[in-house]
C-alpha cells in the first residue's frame, strides 16, 4: 500500500513539473535565452566568416551585420549569388538583398540583377470581365483596333473582340491571348459598367480576382493591362526563388503587386516554401494570416518542408508584431527547445535565421554610425502593405520591416472577414484571431463558424468505466454490463473482449509426444545408456567400504548378528523386462495424453 501511494505520489510529481515547464518562460528568462543564443551564434561567426558557406555568409551578415566583405566577394561583380561557373540562383541572390538592406548597404546592382529575371508565366489564364447592371453595348479598344461587343442582360457576350479577346466557355468573360498580355485595353459602354481582371491556374478551376477594380459611367472609359510576371532560373520561372525575390523587392520599397498571380495561384502546389508566410507580409490579408496560422503544428511549431525550425523562423517572420497567443506558443517552444550552447540544431543558419525573423537586432549602419530608430523617432515600424502612409527610408527597423509615418489601422473582426463568437461560443473548421474590437471571452473566427458549446455534464459510471450509454441495445461487438448510466433508460454497452486462447497446453503435449516418439524409436540405446547410468550411480552411491572394527583374524569370518542384517538391503535379482510392441505403448501414451487434454 505504501508503494503505491509513493508512486502515485512520483507521478503527480513528474507531471506537476512537466506541466511547470510548459508554460510560457517570464520576460527575463526569455531575455536571458535569447542572448544566450546571440553569444552562440557570434561564437561561430566571429574570426570564420572566410571559411563559412556562401548561404552562412548571407545569414550570418543579415542577422548580425558580420561577413560584410565575405559575402560581397562571393558575388559575381556584386550583382548576383553564388560566385560560381554556373548560373546565380534567384533565392540566393534575394536573400543577399535582404542582408544588405538590413544593413543599409547599396543592393542597386543585384536588385537590377533580379527585375531583368522576369518574364510572363505560362501556368496562368487570364480573363476580361465587363459587369453591368442592364444590358449594354461596349466599344473594345488595343493596338489601334476597336471592336464593337453587346452584352445581354443574362452578362452573355455577343461576339469576341478580335484576335486578343476570345469568349470563354460560359460566354461571360473574354479569355486573354497570351500573345497580348502587357497590352493596354480600353473599354467604353453606353451604361454604367466595370471591368475587372480574372486569372486562374491552367489546371485549375478556381478562379481569382484582382483586387482592383475599376468603374466609369456610361460614356467613360476604364483601361486594363495584364502584368503578370514570375522570376526564372533558366527558362523556368521558380516559384520560391519568386517569393524571396518579391519579399526582397518589397523591402526595397519596389511595387510587387504584378508577381502576387504567380505567387497566390500556384501556392497550394508549393505548401512546403510556407507561401502564406510571404503573402501575408506582401499583401496583408488576413484569410493568409488565418491559414499560416492554422499550419500550426501541437500549437507550438511549424514544419512544411522538413526541417521545423527553419520553417518557424519563416512562419513567424510576418508575425512579429502580432500578439497572437500561437506567435508566443512558438517562441516558447523555440526557447525551451535550444541546444545547451544557446544553438538550434547546432546550425548557424537555423540560429541566424530564427534570431533575425523573431529577435532581430538593431544593427548599425555600414560606415558604422547609428542609424535613427523608426520607433524612437515617433513612427511605426510595419509592413509594406500595413503601411497607410509614407515609408520613411531614413529610419530603421528591425529585420525587414519598414518605417511609415502613419500608425497601422487596427481592423476589426468584420473588416478581417471574421464573424465574432461569443463567450459560450467556438469558431469551427476556422482559425480563431484577436482583434481590438472584441470584449472578453469572445473570439474573432475567419473562415468557419461560431457554434455553441457543449455543456459540459458529469461522467455516467459507464462512462467511467470506459463504456458507451445507449438507447435500447448493445450492437454486435458490444456486451451489456452492469454499470449504470445517467438515464435510467439507458444500457452500458462495452466492446467485447475476445479471451486469447493459449498455445502453451498444446506446446506442452506436443514436445511430450515427441519425447515419448523418440524413447520409443531409439529405446534399444537408450535402455543401455540407462543401465549403465543406474550401475554407475550405485557404485557412487553404495555403502562405505571401510570395514568396521572386529578381530583382525583373516580367516575368521565377519559375525553375523541380527540387528545388523536388517541394515542391509537384500540384492534384489534383475527381472527380465517385458517386452512390448512399439505400437501398444505409442497407443498407451497417446490414451493417457488424451486423457489429460480433456
Amino acid at each position: 500500500m505504501k508503494k503505491n501511494l509513493i508512486f502515485v505520489l512520483m507521478f503527480v510529481v513528474v507531471l506537476s513539473l512537466s506541466f511547470i515547464s510548459s508554460q510560457l518562460l517570464n520576460s527575463s528568462e526569455q531575455q536571458k535565452r535569447v542572448n544566450q543564443a546571440y553569444s552562440c551564434l557570434d561564437s561561430k561567426i566571429k574570426g570564420k566568416c572566410s571559411s563559412l558557406s556562401i548561404e552562412e555568409r548571407i545569414f550570418s551578415f543579415l542577422s548580425t551585420g558580420q561577413c560584410r566583405q565575405e559575402m560581397i566577394s562571393s558575388s559575381k561583380n556584386g550583382e548576383c549569388w553564388p560566385q560560381t561557373t554556373g548560373e546565380c540562383k534567384i533565392k540566393t541572390t534575394a536573400q543577399a538583398i535582404l542582408s544588405l538592406e538590413n544593413n543599409n548597404v547599396d543592393s542597386t546592382k543585384p536588385k537590377n540583377w533580379l527585375l531583368n529575371k522576369t518574364k510572363n508565366p505560362t501556368e496562368l489564364v487570364w480573363y476580361l470581365q465587363i459587369d453591368s447592371n442592364e444590358a449594354t453595348s461596349c466599344t473594345i479598344g488595343y493596338r489601334g483596333q476597336t471592336y464593337n461587343v453587346n452584352i445581354n442582360e443574362n452578362k452573355i457576350l455577343s461576339n469576341n473582340a478580335g484576335a486578343c479577346l476570345i469568349v470563354s466557355e460560359n460566354g461571360y468573360w473574354f479569355q486573354i491571348s497570351s500573345s497580348c498580355y502587357n497590352e493596354e485595353i480600353t473599354i467604353s459602354c453606353d451604361k454604367d459598367f466595370l471591368t475587372s481582371l480574372l486569372f486562374k491556374k491552367t489546371t485549375s478551376s478556381t478562379i481569382n480576382v484582382l483586387p482592383e477594380v475599376s468603374s466609369a459611367s456610361a460614356g467613360g472609359t476604364t483601361r486594363e493591362k495584364v502584368e503578370s510576371l514570375c522570376f526564372v532560373e533558366g527558362n523556368s520561372c521558380n516559384y520560391e526563388g519568386s517569393l524571396w525575390a518579391t519579399l526582397a523587392l518589397a523591402s526595397l520599397g519596389e511595387e510587387t503587386k504584378q508577381y502576387m498571380p504567380y505567387l497566390v495561384a500556384l501556392a497550394d502546389e508549393n505548401p512546403k516554401f510556407l507561401p502564406e508566410s510571404f503573402l501575408t507580409y506582401l499583401t496583408g490579408d488576413s484569410s493568409y494570416k488565418a491559414a499560416l496560422i492554422s499550419k500550426q503544428k501541437e500549437s507550438s511549431y511549424w514544419l512544411e518542408s522538413g526541417d521545423k525550425f527553419y520553417d518557424t523562423a519563416l512562419a513567424l517572420y510576418p508575425l512579429q508584431k502580432e500578439s497572437l497567443e500561437e506567435v508566443e506558443n512558438s517562441k516558447n517552444w523555440l526557447l525551451t527547445n535550444q541546444d545547451r550552447n544557446g544553438c538550434w540544431q547546432d546550425s548557424l543558419k537555423n540560429t541566424a535565421f530564427i534570431l533575425f525573423s523573431v529577435w532581430p537586432k538593431k544593427l548599425v549602419s555600414s560606415d558604422g554610425s547609428g542609424v535613427s530608430d523608426c520607433e524612437s523617432s515617433g513612427f511605426y515600424c510595419t509592413t509594406i502593405a500595413g503601411c497607410e502612409g509614407e515609408i520613411l527610408s531614413e529610419y530603421s527597423c528591425p529585420s525587414s520591416y519598414q518605417c511609415c509615418n502613419k500608425q497601422p489601422v487596427q481592423t476589426t473582426c468584420s473588416e478581417e472577414g471574421g464573424i465574432v463568437c461569443s463567450q459560450n461560443e467556438r469558431c469551427v473548421g476556422g482559425t480563431t484571431l484577436g482583434t481590438p474590437d472584441l470584449r472578453l471571452g469572445e473570439s474573432c473566427c475567419i473562415g468557419g463558424s461560431c457554434q455553441e458549446a457543449e455543456e459540459e455534464r458529469s461522467l455516467s459510471d459507464c462512462e467511467l468505466q470506459g463504456g458507451v450509454c445507449r438507447a435500447n441495445s448493445c450492437e454486435e461487438n458490444e456486451e451489456e454490463k452492469a454499470f449504470s448510466c445517467n438515464l435510467q433508460s439507458e444500457v452500458c454497452c462495452m466492446i467485447k473482449i475476445k479471451e486469447k486462447k493459449s498455445n502453451l497446453l498444446f506446446w506442452i503435449l506436443f514436445i511430450l509426444v515427441l519425447l515419448v516418439a523418440l524413447g520409443i524409436i531409439f529405446r534399444e540405446k537408450l535402455r543401455h545408456y540407462w543401465f549403465k547410468f543406474r550401475d554407475s550411480f550405485g557404485k557412487k552411491k553404495g555403502p562405505p567400504t571401510t570395514p568396521p572394527k572386529y578381530p583382525s583374524t583373516p580367516t575368521q569370518p565377519y559375525p553375523v548378528h541380527r540387528t545388523i542384517e536388517k541394515h542391509y538391503v537384500p540384492v534384489q535379482k534383475k527381472m527380465p523386462l517385458k517386452k512390448t510392441s512399439s505400437h501398444e505403448e505409442l497407443d498407451e501414451v497417446l490414451k493417457k495424453l488424451k486423457e489429460m487434454g480433456k
